[in-house]
């Protein structure tokens, strides 16, 4: 494991440990990942989650019977069925167009969001009238954080630490499996049938080095649409997508230009499923999980623990 990941992650829970210390309690404040100062009064009693990623890790933190109201389309915690289950059974306040409405009739005490609900954060404050927490994607140690602070504005910090330490232990367990790899293979993801893909500054491009992969376009910045022209320039061996992004794997090979590849012309295109795509694409508690779930079936090698 890097001794900067755990550096970070120890450090922050030790701040965390003081602080709390300091307010005795009384009143929580951390920054979250936009930068904003939000600070939560006693424990919540009602809470919105406004992402699956959100959602994951507040069941997660054991705060069912706290939650209010989630995120519409709980198809995407798939890979963690319990968790699903939970959040069936729970009030809807939509996905892409988030219902102000539904979420001021639940009178929440806090409202856990992600960074690209920019807009839904403003109105959710100044229209609700509630505490919002910006949950981070940007890295996997954001992830970290935002358990962290999750869990101290809940109350459940023990449960936040526990869930971290898991999370910090199996990365080093992967890590260490990696490292018996005599090659690392190169890789083409792609998210959409616009050849939408990632570089290795985000969460998920992050994950993919972690399961031992190296990301032939780790070099963009975010996420981008990339040309058929500029796959075949870096003739990956490996090429990745996901069975729900509305493409085949034929369609995918059929692309002009595609069949050049190194990986087309070795049968190593693969579509993973989406229970596989999900657990690796989502910021929450499994991120782990699905890189050493993604290394076990590429490299056909067991981590062990």
């Amino acid at each position: 494991m890097k001794k900067t990941t755990f550096v970070l992650v120890v450090g922050l829970i030790i701040g965390l440990i003081v602080v709390a210390s300091a307010h005795a309690e009384s009143v929580r404040t951390v920054t979250d990942s936009l930068g904003r100062k939000v600070e939560v009064k006693g424990v919540p009693e009602r809470i919105i989650t406004t992402l699956p990623a959100t959602t994951e890790i507040a069941f997660d933190l054991g705060l069912d019977e706290k939650i209010v109201g989630v995120y519409s389309n709980t198809e995407y915690l798939s890979y963690v069925p319990e968790i699903q289950a939970m959040a069936n059974e729970k009030e809807k306040i939509g996905s892409f167009n988030l219902s102000y409405e539904k979420i001021a009739s639940m009178n929440p005490d806090l409202v856990i969001a992600g960074t690209a609900q920019k807009d839904d954060i403003s109105k959710i404050k100044n229209v609700v009238g509630a505490t919002v927490y910006v949950a981070g994607k940007k890295s996997i140690e954001s992830v970290y954080e935002s358990i962290l602070e999750i869990g101290y504005l809940t109350g459940t910090s023990d449960r936040a630490q526990k869930i971290v330490g898991e999370m910090v232990w199996k990365r080093f367990r992967l890590e260490a499996a990696v490292e018996t790899l005599n090659e690392r293979k190169k890789v083409f993801y792609t998210i959409s049938p616009q050849m939408f893909t990632l570089g290795d500054n985000t969460f998920v491009g992050e994950a993919l080095q972690l399961a031992g992969m190296d990301n032939v376009f780790g070099e963009i910045s975010g996420y981008k649409q990339v040309s058929t022209e500029e796959i075949v320039s870096k003739n990956p061996e490996l090429i990745l997508g996901t069975k729900g992004m509305g493409l085949t794997v034929k369609e995918l090979k059929d692309k002009p230009g595609i069949e050049g590849t190194k990986a087309v012309q070795e049968d190593n295109v693969l579509f993973l499923s989406n229970v596989e795509a999900s657990m690796l694409n989502q910021p929450g508690t499994k991120i782990i999980d699905g890189a050493i779930k993604l290394f076990e079936k590429i490299y056909d090698i067991e981590v062990s623990f």
